[in-house]
């Protein structure tokens, strides 16, 4: 009792059960794996960019409380002749370093995040350290260290963020 020929499930006599235009697989060409990082190109401009304007506000938004503070108690700030504007730059500037930073070590490590966080905490110590150090009127010297605090966290914050998201 032998089973009948089903075009389906046929195995007899070296047929494929296929019809031709589906049996020839090199019609099908191989995908090829895109070269570079896989990063979403217009998602990290765009994080970046945004990364840049909260530490740009920060910056502008932190000085200019510290700047009225001292203001308000009839102090002149010492900061080195920078505005609340001046900070805001200083904020943009370094978040587009930041996001720059994050590229090249997503290029050329295994672990970007882990390099990018211990590298931009260090120069966060480094910014708020200095002032401490350096600033003769060590109340100024404090100022100066929390506005490089309050430029430096949003930056390592939202960045640590946004890596995590950008891969294709």
């Amino acid at each position: 009792m032998g089973q009948p020929d089903s075009r389906a499930y046929s195995q007899m006599g070296g047929d494929p059960g296929y019809d031709e235009p589906y049996s020839n697989e090199a019609a099908y060409p191989e995908r090829r794996e895109p070269r570079g990082p896989a990063l979403d190109v217009g998602k990290f401009l765009g994080s970046v960019a945004a990364t840049a304007l909260v530490a740009a506000i920060a910056g502008w938004l932190i000085a200019w409380v510290v700047d009225a503070a001292f203001g308000r108690f009839g102090h002149q700030w010492a900061n080195g002749g920078n505005t609340p504007t001046m900070y805001a730059v200083y904020g943009a500037v370094a978040a587009i370093l930041a996001g720059l930073l994050w590229y090249l070590l997503l290029v050329g490590t295994a672990n970007p995040q882990q390099f990018f966080s211990w590298t931009v905490g260090l120069l966060i110590i480094a910014a708020v350290a200095l002032p401490l150090l350096v600033t003769v009127p060590f109340l100024d010297g404090l100022a100066a260290a929390i506005v490089h605090l309050f430029i430096g966290l949003p930056i390592l914050a939202l960045t640590g963020a946004f890596s995590a998201t950008l891969r294709r």
